[in-house]
């Protein structure tokens, strides 16, 4: 079938409302796997040509704005900064995630994981424990807290105000309900961060945190202005829990059908890395990468027009029949298991990966030590988030079973 008959398919990108659709991929990945949608907007389907678009940043820009829509360069997202300045910036957030910078973290990520399933057992048997809202969320929110120095005990306010802005009209628009940008649009997290930033600054010995850190540090010689700060700061309060809560959701639900799991991760320990990766693929948080061209250009044979958006399939690329055997199984044995591209490549690969990794691993490795069993409710049907490009259940209430001290 010629790429112009299956661009004809009736298919959004964007639209996921009724879930994930792996049918769809798997033909545009055999038919055209680079094609445009009934949308106009283009779509990168095999895993091979995502990656190398992704190492195109100067035609390939990320963006969920609307065409048209100017945002200043101070409130530019990390992901929407072009080069050269991207990378000065991601210099500065490079040092707060890397992985030899995350060993602190670990201890905190530990107790807080036990202390969450200690609340889920004080329950009672029989009792349901909400595992996104009980478990899922308040790891990430609670962690990026304490990275960026603000009280963990307000991650509540971190999940509420990331969804708001996920779900809401600023990341396409550049404005919501209530006003112009994200001061605007989102007054009281604004608010916030520009508190923690205004504290800092008057404070003459701050805390040794990244918010210090990214107040002291020179971009080429540069200082961070305020708004480019709280830019910094909400994106990465945001992207540090948002995507990470969803992965560690499909994590506990894996956990909880996928048959023998737990079990096996409690006998090969060693394995749960690659149960993160296996996750981490077939579960793709991020559906899709949304990009937007910025000069005419010919990619792959296909001429594509400055303006144009196109969608890098990161959901179909991550089950390509040409990278993976049995594309569609869970498999704990697979030879590469970090060669998906849930976490994106080129210069804009995703910088919370480590921690987004180490979150993962904790909660496995405390799942499998305390758990014996975990139950869904006959007849659950998990529904996804309603973020267009976000893949994790909605709600996974559950029966935990303790696991015997002895075991």
């Amino acid at each position: 079938m010629s790429t112009e008959a299956i661009s004809g398919m009736d298919w959004d990108p964007m639209d996921t409302a009724e879930g994930i659709p792996f049918d769809v991929y798997a033909r545009l990945r055999r038919e055209a796997p680079i094609s445009k949608t009934s949308t106009g907007a283009w779509f990168i389907a095999k895993q091979d040509d995502l990656l190398a678009a992704t190492r195109d940043v100067d035609v390939f820009r990320a963006s969920m704005r609307e065409p048209g829509v100017v945002v200043p360069p101070e409130e530019m997202l990390v992901s929407e900064i072009p080069e050269p300045r991207h990378g000065q910036v991601r210099k500065v957030v490079n040092s707060a995630v890397a992985a030899h910078r995350l060993g602190r973290v670990e201890d905190f990520t530990r107790q807080l994981a036990h202390r969450l399933f200690d609340e889920a057992f004080a329950k009672g048997k029989g009792a349901t424990v909400e595992m996104v809202e009980e478990i899922a969320l308040p790891i990430p929110t609670s962690v990026i807290a304490v990275l960026l120095g603000a009280p963990a005990e307000d991650y509540k306010l971190w999940g509420e105000w990331s969804d708001e802005v996920v779900q809401g009209d600023y990341p396409r628009f550049n404005r919501g309900p209530r006003g112009e940008g994200l001061a605007g649009a989102h007054p009281e997290f604004v608010a916030y961060v520009d508190r923690m930033i205004a504290e800092r600054k008057a404070d003459s010995d701050p805390p040794d945190d990244f918010t210090t850190r990214l107040l002291q540090t020179k971009v080429d010689g540069i200082t961070l202005s305020d708004v480019e700060l709280r830019t910094l700061l909400v994106f990465l309060l945001i992207s540090g829990n948002e995507t990470t809560r969803h992965l560690l959701s499909n994590l506990l639900y894996r956990l909880a059908t996928q048959d023998g799991l737990l079990e096996t991760l409690q006998a090969k320990p060693e394995l749960i890395p690659n149960a993160i990766e296996e996750c981490l693929r077939l579960d793709s948080v991020v559906i899709n990468l949304v990009r937007t061209v910025m000069q005419d250009s010919v990619f792959r044979g296909h001429a594509m027009r400055q303006g144009e958006r196109v969608f890098f399939g990161v959901a179909s690329a991550n089950r390509d029949e040409d990278v993976y055997d049995d594309p569609d199984v869970f498999r704990l044995d697979r030879a590469k298991p970090k060669a998906h591209a849930s976490f994106g490549g080129g210069p804009h690969v995703c910088p919370g990966a480590s921690l987004a990794r180490l979150e993962g691993r904790v909660l496995l490795e405390v799942a499998a030590e305390r758990l014996a069993r975990i139950e869904l409710p006959e007849g659950f049907v998990r529904e996804k988030v309603p973020v267009f490009w976000a893949n994790g259940p909605a709600s996974l209430p559950a029966l935990l079973t303790p696991r015997s001290p002895t075991a």
